[in-house]
């Protein structure tokens, strides 16, 4: 008898290949934030605002023996090279004379003169928002003179003024009322002063030399409002 028939396991169709993963997404680049204004944390931002120009104080200039002294504000600049330290520069200068006229006769007044030069190198300690706590060492000289009558009869008088000392104080910013470049001084501190006036006449001359010591104070606060502007502003 033949072999039965041997069945045969169906025909299977092949699979269809898994389909690929979706790509990832492009990774989007984080834009940093943009960083906020620079804000200082104290109104003497040296970075901004380094030179100050302001009233400086007056000087009594000695003019000569027996003259009265002449009267000169001075006019300073204020340099900081860093938040800690600067400089301070002033210069006053001050002039009086004319003329007068009587009977038809025009005769000239007696001219004085003289001029008075600051230096200072002030110390920021300690720096907060609207005041900075200042050591400021100074010195100044000052000259004076005018001359009375002509030809022998001439008569000179010359004056001369130094001083040496230190002051100690603050120096407040109007920040708080949104002008941080307005600033104003308030300090006291001691100084040692020179005094020498002269009188020359007909070849001859004398002198009086007087020394001093004292403290001082520069610049109320209050003055501002007082009349007697004693400010310093920045650029």
């Amino acid at each position: 008898m033949p072999p039965p028939p041997v069945e045969s396991a169906p025909q299977t169709a092949p699979q269809p290949a898994a389909p690929m993963p979706p790509p990832p997404p492009p990774v989007m680049q984080q834009t940093p934030p943009p960083e906020p204004p620079h804000r200082a944390e104290s109104d003497l931002d040296v970075q901004n605002r380094r030179v100050g120009i302001g009233y400086a104080g007056v000087s009594q200039i000695p003019v000569g023996s027996g003259m009265a002294d002449l009267t000169a504000p001075a006019i300073g600049v204020r340099v900081w090279a860093s938040e800690s330290m600067g400089v301070d520069l002033a210069l006053g200068i001050g002039w009086a004379g004319g003329s007068s006229e009587s009977l038809g006769t025009s005769m000239d007044k007696d001219s004085v003169y003289g001029f008075v030069f600051q230096g200072g190198l002030p110390f920021a300690l300690a720096n907060r928002r609207h005041v900075s706590f200042q050591v400021i060492p100074f010195a100044s000289i000052a000259y004076g003179g005018t001359k009375m009558g002509t030809g022998l009869a001439e008569t000179n008088f010359s004056g001369t003024r130094v001083d040496v000392g230190a002051r100690a104080g603050f120096e407040l910013f109007f920040g708080f009322i949104g002008i941080p470049e307005l600033s104003l001084n308030a300090t006291i501190g001691a100084q040692f002063s020179m005094r020498k006036v002269s009188v020359e006449s007909g070849g001859l001359s004398t002198s009086d030399t007087s020394l001093g010591f004292s403290t001082t104070v520069q610049n109320s606060p209050w003055d501002i409002f007082a009349g007697n502007v004693a400010a310093r502003y920045y650029f």
